[in-house]
């Protein structure tokens, strides 16, 4: 991948600064920056620019020459903010050099998010690919520019895949828990149903007996009346009483009856027999 342009001459533009004296302070933190940056020394690198920045608050360079450092220190978001106050100049190469190391820190940022945030990570890299693109316009022999456009286009086809297979995987996770949610509501529905039946059968069950428990409560209440009905009811007589028995009942009635008219009539012949003394007149 192309270097990062961290080493600027800046005499050429010495005359923007305020004074003199401040121009000559910041060209030489500028300086030890330089120095630093080619060792390697990214975070020192750093320090001097953003001291140089503090002199030179305008300078496009020092915020280009900063915006590198944090690059190579991995401060993407911070090295992001530096190179786009670089762009406000009137350099076009040096624009084309801020846009192309602008492409590329959006890019690191994007690859950042790709692991936790799908959406902001497609966004970083399709912001990247259009400060590819500005590059190549500003500087058409820019092949490094050209390379890096295709790399990252191939890049958030990938993350565009990816946020796909996701999509449809929660959509079918969705689609399951509907599913199951509407047969958890089925089983509820049909539990209340059996629920319900189950109380209409208890209840036809408890109205089956309430009336066979009233039925037997008439049977023995009418019994009861008929024993009550016999025991106030008179004696009936021996042909009332012989109607109910049978044939050897009536019989031995008969001859019990026809011995008690025998000797009633004994009886009487005695008396007719035997009535007492005459009177003695």
């Amino acid at each position: 991948m192309k270097k990062m342009f961290s080493i600027i001459t800046i005499s050429f533009f010495l005359l923007v600064l305020p004074s003199s004296v401040l121009a000559a302070s910041a060209a030489k933190d500028v300086k030890e920056g330089n120095k630093l940056y080619q060792q390697e020394k990214y975070g020192e690198a750093a320090e001097k620019y953003s001291q140089a920045k503090e002199e030179s608050p305008d300078s496009e360079i020092i915020h280009f020459n900063l915006g590198a450092a944090l690059y190579k220190k991995g401060q993407y978001k911070e090295a992001v903010e530096a190179t786009t106050k670089a762009l406000s100049t009137e350099d076009r190469e040096l624009e084309a050099k801020a846009v192309y190391n602008l492409a590329n820190s959006t890019y690191k940022l994007g690859s950042q998010l790709a692991a936790s945030d799908l959406n902001s990570a497609i966004g970083m890299y399709r912001e990247a690919l259009d400060y590819y693109k500005r590059a190549i316009e500003l500087d058409g022999s820019d092949k490094e520019a050209k390379y890096n456009h295709e790399l990252v286009e191939r890049k958030l086809k990938v993350l565009l895949d990816q946020l796909k297979n996701q999509q449809q995987q929660q959509d079918h996770d969705q689609n399951r828990e509907d599913g199951q949610d509407r047969q958890q509501s089925q089983a509820d529905s049909d539990g209340q149903k059996e629920d319900e039946q189950q109380k209409n059968q208890q209840q036809k069950k408890q109205q089956r007996t309430d009336n066979e428990d009233a039925e037997s409560g008439d049977e023995k209440d009418q019994a009861a009346s008929k024993e009550d009905s016999q025991e106030t009811q008179p004696s009936r007589s021996r042909e009332d009483a012989s109607e109910g028995m049978s044939p050897e009942e009536a019989q031995m009635l008969l001859d019990a009856y026809g011995q008690e008219e025998a000797r009633e009539d004994v009886k009487q012949q005695k008396k007719a027999q035997f009535r007492g003394v005459l009177k003695d007149w």
